[in-house]
């Protein structure tokens, strides 16, 4: 249990470091956004192409997975966003945003599953 607690805050802190670091290259909504859709091409071609390739414990999957990935992308950000947003009256660009974010995202995250494949050159039925 010890071992997976560090790994989490290790990851965590390096992901933490990582959005921090990217979040001043550019203008705030943008940087979410490319954050969130990194993180979940990221998590996915982890998930996926890791324990097909190498052993890892369960204590670095899980501090890769929950503490890099879920330090680094930013859901509560994205959130808050979308409703500032709103309670300024830009309702068109917090829908854009809205969708725009879920839709990159679960799209990036299909490629991050799906470009596994060309490192673990398993069929796309497994």
């Amino acid at each position: 249990m010890f071992k997976k607690v560090f790994a989490i805050l290790f990851f965590g802190f390096c992901g933490s470091f990582l959005r921090t670091e990217l979040s001043l290259l550019g203008p705030h909504y943008l940087i979410i956004l490319l954050i969130n859709v990194l993180g979940s091409f990221l998590l996915a071609f982890i998930a996926k192409t890791l324990p097909a390739i190498i052993s890892l414990s369960d204590a670095t999957m899980t501090g890769l997975s929950v503490g890099l990935v879920g330090s680094f992308t930013t859901f509560s950000t994205f959130s808050m966003d979308v409703v500032t947003l709103v309670t300024q009256g830009t309702i068109g660009l917090a829908l854009v945003y809205l969708i725009g974010s879920l839709v990159l995202s679960s799209g990036a995250a299909l490629l991050g599953f799906r470009s596994s494949l060309l490192v673990t050159t398993e069929s796309p039925s497994k």
